[in-house]
């Protein structure tokens, strides 16, 4: 199988179609004519979301096809944050997948820094969400049963967090992930990847707006670290503030789209008044009698009077649907905590920039990011005006790309790809999108998806889709170069993009 390589003086990038999730691996020019110098960022994918091969290969194959296009030799792994979508390639209990790899470095976020007193209380109050929400969970499972469409969307939300290849993890599992979070899949991954390049150059907790990091070993490729901020109060803000946000349209709201009709029935008393009914209608002759087992609708149609055990009578179980908000909440509370790096190619001073699944907090921050470089002090929206390639935030999200123009204040699509970066930005998607409309999520949202097809002129790779559609006002000349420059495979897509 042949390595992936650069073009001279350049880069190559790919994307790997192994399901709905991260896995990129570049490939820069290396000093010396030697062999390429590998990044690989995040590798992972949700269960149950489909590939594009016709043989169905399993994780453990794209993993074998990645390990021999760098022949095995990683330069730099980056880990962007703990949720199983980007990680769940990396590690599992016997015959790790990543077992083969050699990893000279690793980085990941400020987050995950041991003796960070900020990182130290995040991981903390996560730890305790999560043991709330499990409790709930069981809660609710032994009072509607394992199958309820709500039982099974929180046993996807958890498996976010814990990690795995499965569709619903084990309660068994989760509980153990949960009381001992180095026990899950998620940790073990980072854990396992950490190690490895202790045996080599090491590890890195990255943080924002230091000095570029130097790729050692290629011709002057750095490295910009954007976020995650080193602000509680941004990396819990989600969601883009008035004027911020792409419209929606009337179907395609996140929250909507994740909620369950039930949940939206909360109940407004505290967990200790609460009695499962089944224990109170078989202790106590009153609840059976006036708020029993008939979940029959009464017929008032003769205007009888209605039954005393009229099911609408009854609070039951609703307040414990709630715990899917809350399980959103917390999942997109991490998405806040990604690492965001922008690489700058030496001449060209080109950016590639990924975003990882920063969400509205991430991108604010970036606002008044300065880095300092040499004495001097670059921005990250003069960074951002010089991206020729955009790896799209939380596959799309309606709050993982901001809205705007160049000369709005807060940092959007718009400050990217200006000037003579524009006339070949191009974007990648990891998202399928069928599956994910399926699970609740609108990956990507559809108007963010038609601005980057009008911002990138059609050049915009998804993980669904086989090739991307010329639009007619492209011309010929032009496809035929971006063409000239990508692989359309069932298992990945390239881009290439030259230092000139």
């Amino acid at each position: 199988m042949p390595m992936l390589m650069p073009p001279k003086n350049g880069a190559t990038v790919r994307m790997y179609r192994l399901g709905h999730g991260d896995c990129f691996l570049i490939a820069f020019e290396r000093v010396g004519g030697e062999r390429p110098y590998y990044v690989m960022i995040d590798c992972g994918y949700k269960p149950g979301s489909p590939n594009f091969l016709e043989h169905g290969m399993k994780i453990g194959e794209v993993v074998k096809h990645l390990h021999d296009s760098c022949g095995g030799h990683l330069d730099l792994v980056i880990l962007t944050h703990e949720h199983q979508d980007h990680l769940n390639g990396i590690w599992k209990s016997s015959s790790p997948y990543f077992k083969d790899f050699e990893i000279e470095e690793a980085w990941v976020a400020w987050t995950e820094d041991p003796i960070n007193s900020l990182a130290n209380d995040l991981r903390e109050r996560h730890k305790d969400q999560l043991l709330g929400i499990l409790s709930a969970r069981r809660e609710l499972a032994l009072s509607v049963g394992e199958e309820d469409p709500t039982v099974k969307r929180l046993d996807s939300l958890l498996g976010m967090e814990l990690g795995g290849n499965k569709e619903r993890p084990s309660l068994k599992a989760m509980l153990a992930a949960a009381e001992d979070p180095e026990k899950s899949v998620n940790k073990q991954s980072m854990k396992f990847i950490k190690e490895k390049a202790d045996t080599r150059r090491g590890r890195q907790y990255c943080y924002p707006g230091r000095k570029p990091l130097s790729l050692e070993g290629t011709a002057g490729i750095r490295a910009f670290i954007f976020g995650p901020p080193e602000s509680e109060e941004l990396i819990v803000d989600e969601d883009p503030h008035p004027g911020e946000g792409f419209p929606q349209g009337q179907a395609f709201s996140f929250v909507a789209a994740a909620r369950s009709p039930r949940e939206e029935r909360v109940s407004p008393f505290s967990r200790h008044y609460f009695v499962p009914r089944d224990v109170a209608c078989q202790e106590c002759q009153f609840f059976a009698d006036h708020y029993g087992q008939d979940d029959k609708a009464a017929d008032v149609s003769d205007r009888s009077e209605v039954a005393g055990d009229a099911p609408w009578r009854r609070i039951d179980d609703e307040w414990l649907y709630s715990a899917e908000d809350l399980a959103i909440k917390i999942s997109e509370g991490i998405n806040n905590t990604c690492l965001v790096v922008g690489f700058e190619l030496p001449k060209s001073k080109k950016v590639l920039f990924f975003a990882a699944d920063a969400q509205r907090g991430n991108w604010y921050s970036w606002k008044d990011l300065e880095f300092e470089d040499g004495g001097e002090s670059v921005s990250a929206r003069d960074l951002l005006s010089r991206a020729v390639f955009y790896k799209v935030g939380h596959h799309g999200s309606h709050n993982a790309t901001l809205f705007g123009s160049a000369d709005d204040e807060h940092p959007n699509l718009g400050w990217m790809g200006l000037g003579s970066a524009a006339s070949e930005f191009t974007a990648m998607i990891s998202a399928v999108n069928e599956w994910a409309l399926g699970a609740g999520w609108v990956h990507p949202l559809p108007s963010i998806k038609a601005a980057l097809i009008e911002k990138a002129h059609g050049r915009v790779f998804q993980i669904d889709e086989n090739v991307p559609e010329k639009p007619s006002w492209v011309s010929a000349a032009e496809w035929k170069k971006f063409e000239d420059r990508s692989v359309f495979d069932e298992l990945y897509f390239d881009w290439q993009v030259t230092d000139d």
